[in-house]
């Protein structure tokens, strides 16, 4: 069961809020439990108290008492995994949701179709399974996804780089993403993408994967990578 916590102390945000997730997991066929906090000290209290458990809290920022950029460095010292994402009025505190690791900062009256995007991406890298199945040919492929490299695109199918072996995808490279872990692998070439788990050192033009593997970084996707790589850091 996928579980949501939303923390905003105005009643016509929270449960609008409320609606929009509910939709967007039923849409989806997601098995879900939706809990309402009006303020940070309701949200603290039930959490440490070990009564709850969330797979991602929504958090204002700006509210009475504690505020929602301090209740989320509380929550971070004692769960690391909690994806979180900040809905506020405002954009003054958009950079401190680096420091306690934020999956993302939206704005109000929230987007929809980023939200959406935002609940699958989490929901897929919590519970998806640990390998990727496909059929190259005549062989019914089972790789573990933790063994993967990187993958590169080569004329209409994508080569996987594993740990002791090379594989053929027969799709295009954005298809193959699409059935990975989004905070584990990232584009960084328009014919590469990474497992920043696997990645070691990390320079403009290059990122050395565990193995040696050298892979090109594009201007492009310079700054997407570099953030990965940090985030990778201090998760690990």
């Amino acid at each position: 069961m996928y579980r949501i916590a939303i923390c905003e102390d105005e009643k016509v945000f929270s449960e609008t809020q409320e609606i929009i997730c509910t939709d967007i997991l039923k849409r989806n066929s997601i098995t879900n439990k939706i809990d309402l906090f009006e303020s940070a000290e309701d949200f603290l209290a039930a959490f440490t108290s070990g009564e709850k458990h969330y797979d991602l809290i929504l958090l204002d920022i700006v509210m009475g008492g504690m505020n929602g950029m301090e209740l989320a460095a509380e929550i971070r010292k004692r769960d690391e995994k909690a994806a979180i994402i900040f809905i506020t009025s405002s954009r003054e505190y958009a950079l401190d949701g680096y420091n306690v690791n934020a999956l993302h900062y939206l704005l109000k009256p929230v987007d929809v179709a980023v939200l959406e995007r935002l609940i699958l991406s989490d929901y897929k890298n919590k519970f998806q399974s640990e390998f990727l199945c496909f059929k190259s040919g005549a062989q019914n492929l089972r790789l573990p996804v933790n063994d993967i490299i990187r993958a590169e695109t080569v004329g209409r199918r994508v080569e996987i780089t594993l740990t002791d072996s090379v594989v053929t995808y027969p799709g295009k490279l954005t298809k193959l993403l699409e059935e990975l872990p989004r905070d584990q692998f990232v584009r960084c070439h328009q014919a590469f993408a990474i497992n920043i788990q696997k990645v070691r050192e990390l320079t403009r033009q290059s990122a050395l994967s565990v193995n040696g593997v050298e892979t090109p970084v594009s201007r492009t996707f310079t700054k997407e990578v570099q953030k990965a790589f940090l985030m990778n850091i201090r998760k690990n």
